[in-house]
């Protein structure tokens, strides 16, 4: 049994105690600490690995290309996008991807994100992409909210077998083989008068509400709306906002500055102009610390390489697949209006 099966056996006024959850993500951080490889040994690695890093400059080539299409589409519609968490870090620090974070992070505010969630559908079924793409967004009984797309946990090795532990209620779309996944979080206001309390409320409504869609107790959008009411988030423009429920699970609470997100100004990452906050150190202070800039002495290698990998029978076979994959990708991004 892990320690994840433990905690969930606990009993509720212990398991969404505040102090109970953060001492678990302090747990959990340590075995990640104590599972992971010096920042240095790995960075020497990936320099000697000619191979790979052919392989991975394919796999972000691709991932830059999805992301190109989405910011086509949030242009097209006013959507007010911009790139969160560890590829803003990235983009920032790096220049484009974190050497050991394969992945990519969106956020919008939750207007725009109940408006992407009705455009991008449509989008992929225009440019024939539904037949490529996975697209997901979790509701009651785990039900995929796009029914007519696959999701993106169904994932599989060249053995048929699922690839994909862990299930999320944000939206997620992706290119399923060769796979690479874009998460796109919304962000919401909160209501002035509870900027207070929201530190403590914060966490355990967000566990509450996991628990609940994990238990099927109530439907999707009922239980979603009395998270959001109890921990104090409103739809309503406020003078700050913050990750909100339906994130990853965290035990802190971000919170951030209209005044220093909006207007959105532009950054570079692998070349390419994409949208990010007007103060991008007040964004990366508030999830990251002051020392962002600064590397960490260990490193969670995120493996999505690997991942990739286990879905052809060989190099070969998947460099041929990454490079079917960008050609398409490419043109579409040629073509979309």
């Amino acid at each position: 049994m892990t320690l994840e099966d433990y905690y969930l056996k606990l009993p509720d006024f212990i398991k969404f105690n505040p102090k109970i959850l953060k001492l678990s993500f302090d747990v959990t951080d340590k075995i990640k600490q104590s599972n992971g490889i010096s920042t240095e040994d790995y960075l020497s690695r990936l320099s000697e690995e000619s191979e790979v890093n052919n392989m991975r400059s394919k796999f972000r080539q691709l991932y830059v290309d999805l992301l190109i299409f989405i910011d086509k589409i949030c242009k097209k519609y006013d959507i007010g996008y911009w790139l969160g968490f560890g590829t803003l870090l990235g983009a920032v620090r790096h220049g484009g991807f974190i050497p050991w974070d394969d992945d990519i992070d969106l956020v919008v505010l939750r207007k725009d994100y109940n408006k992407l969630i009705e455009v991008l559908p449509k989008e992929l079924e225009k440019y024939d992409l539904k037949q490529f793409c996975g697209l997901t967004l979790l509701r009651e009984n785990r039900r995929n909210h796009f029914n007519d797309f696959r999701s993106v946990y169904d994932v599989r090795n060249k053995d048929g077998n699922n690839m994909v532990d862990g299930k999320y209620n944000f939206l997620q779309i992706a290119w399923m083989k060769p796979f690479v996944k874009i998460d796109i979080f919304p962000f919401d206001f909160i209501e002035d008068d509870k900027l207070d309390a929201i530190y403590d409320k914060f966490a355990p409504a967000q566990y509450r509400f996991y628990n609940d869609m994990l238990k099927n107790k109530v439907k999707f959008s009922d239980r979603i709306d009395s998270a959001r009411g109890e921990v104090g988030f409103t739809d309503s423009k406020t003078k700050q906002f913050s990750d909100t429920i339906e994130g990853v699970p965290h035990w802190k609470i971000r919170i951030f500055d209209y005044d220093k997100t909006f207007p959105l100004e532009s950054i570079e990452f692998e070349g390419h102009m994409f949208n990010c906050p007007k103060d991008c150190s007040h964004h990366l202070t508030s999830m990251f610390g002051p020392n962002y800039m600064e590397f960490p002495k260990v490193i969670e290698n995120h493996n999505t390489l690997e991942l990739i990998e286990a879905q052809f029978s060989s190099a070969e076979e998947m460099y041929g697949a990454f490079e079917d994959a960008i050609k398409c990708m490419e043109n579409v991004n040629e073509i979309f209006e």
